[in-house]
């Protein structure tokens, strides 16, 4: 199993429209494409950056690749793709894969 750690800084301006929209669309949208999403969170930094973050879940990386492809097709690229980074900045963007410790 793969757990997938997302981290977006929001614009300031953006964070409740972030939030409306992830909820009401894009989770929706991934999830319908196959993505299994975990939960969702945000947190301030010690700068007062908001941050949004997210967990999802994939079986293995062949199970993930397909799911990328599924998700982050030509319609995401037209309608989603864009609107993205009017609520977040790019260049804050991190993805980490998560292991299992296995402590418990």
């Amino acid at each position: 199993m793969i757990v997938e750690l997302r981290e977006y800084k929001l614009r300031p301006d953006k964070i409740q429209t972030w939030l409306d929209w992830m909820k009401q669309d894009v989770i929706p949208h991934q999830i319908s494409k196959g993505m299994r999403v975990i939960d969702t969170y945000i947190y301030q930094d010690e700068s007062g950056d908001t941050w949004f973050v997210w967990l999802r879940e994939f079986d293995n990386q062949e199970q993930k690749a397909k799911v990328y492809a599924n998700t982050y097709d030509e319609y995401w690229i037209e309608h989603y793709r864009p609107k993205v980074f009017q609520h977040i900045y790019q260049d804050s963007i991190r993805v980490r894969e998560l292991s299992p410790a296995n402590l418990t």
